[in-house]
């Protein structure tokens, strides 16, 4: 029997970037169930018609478009709390997460009987490609803090802050129901939240340069914290 995987991707004037994430997610349904389910907050662009469009011919993906309800803490609960998946994958909708990485969480969440895995910018392993140094800075700056904060269980973690991590449902929907979309960000708050209980692995990321468009995240290294 296949593994059934929800794909959360938050979206938000992404119209050259979505298509193409999508497709390379889809060349894994002869090994997954696969379903894709996009959350859109109101694009002032074509990404919301271009889903919409690719959906009719493409049913395992499913569009959310929001009007009047902001955030990406917010699109990801809202996907979380929508997703059919025994496991859920979250990752951003700009290309600097690569899908590879994420099918690789997939198995090792699959073989180690993890809670979750977090794909993190901060081991050795790891590279950084698409991190302006005023937000690398930022992050790791945060990720200090954030390790302050959290339970001891947690840390031997290096990427609290991460928007790319793979997890099993009925491990982390009690706790993702409890969460604050209007904290810091979602991973730090699920692990606020989970108080130690979750059990948990890193794997190296190789954050990608933006494919197209300009990130909101280099406008403030606060936005660490905020989005």
């Amino acid at each position: 029997m296949q593994n059934y995987i929800s794909f959360i991707l938050p979206t938000h004037n992404e119209e050259k970037n979505i298509i193409p994430i999508i497709k390379k997610i889809l060349n894994f349904t002869k090994i997954y169930q696969i379903e894709i389910i996009v959350i859109d907050d109101n694009s002032n662009d074509r990404t919301d018609l271009l889903v919409r469009q690719f959906s009719r011919k493409n049913p395992q993906v499913r569009l959310i478009s929001r009007i009047g309800r902001y955030g990406l803490s917010s699109a990801i609960k809202e996907g979380f709390l929508n997703a059919n998946g025994d496991i859920i994958a979250v990752m951003d909708s700009d290309g600097q997460h690569e899908v590879s990485s994420v099918f690789n969480s997939i198995k090792t969440l699959i073989s180690s009987r993890k809670d979750l895995v977090i794909n993190s910018r901060f081991l050795d392993k790891s590279n950084i490609y698409g991190l302006s140094k005023r937000r690398e800075h930022g992050s790791n700056f945060a990720n200090k803090i954030a390790r302050f904060s959290l339970s001891k269980k947690y840390e031997f973690l290096t990427d609290y802050l991460s928007g790319c991590f793979v997890l099993r449902r009925d491990k982390c929907i009690n706790f993702i129901k409890l969460i604050d979309v209007h904290g810091f960000k979602f991973l730090y708050e699920l692990l606020s939240i989970s108080k130690g209980k979750l059990n948990i692995i890193e794997e190296s990321l190789n954050f990608q340069p933006r494919k197209s468009g300009t990130s909101k995240l280099d406008i403030a290294i606060i936005w660490d914290f905020n989005i």
